[in-house]
């Protein structure tokens, strides 16, 4: 599986999913909010996956990712990090919801 097949099984469809059933409480200060979080996910871990990747701590099989690289990572590794968030955030408002939380 490559990781651009990971992200859409694993991330994009979860994500398409939980919009879809909570789209009545995907407010624009929600989306705004996790579009600032996902902001902060990737300015903050861009440097150091950078790093680790530079210094040989891990790579990415040149087969399975679509040779886009930024800086010394995929563009799939930056997806991940906006992903990943943005699903995140989704699986809290669907807790908060079923909660009764203030969401």
């Amino acid at each position: 599986m490559s990781y651009g097949q990971f992200l859409v099984v694993f991330l994009v469809g979860p994500i398409l999913v939980l919009g879809l059933l909570l789209r009545r409480h995907l407010t624009r200060r929600f989306v705004a909010s996790v579009a600032g979080l996902a902001l902060v996910a990737l300015l903050y871990t861009t440097p150091w996956d950078n790093l680790i990747v530079s210094m040989g701590v891990w790579s990415y099989d040149p087969a399975l990712v679509a040779g886009i690289i930024l800086g010394v990572i995929p563009l799939e590794e930056y997806l991940f990090f906006l992903l990943q968030t943005t699903l995140t955030s989704l699986v809290l408002l669907g807790l908060a919801r079923r909660s009764g939380g203030a969401w």
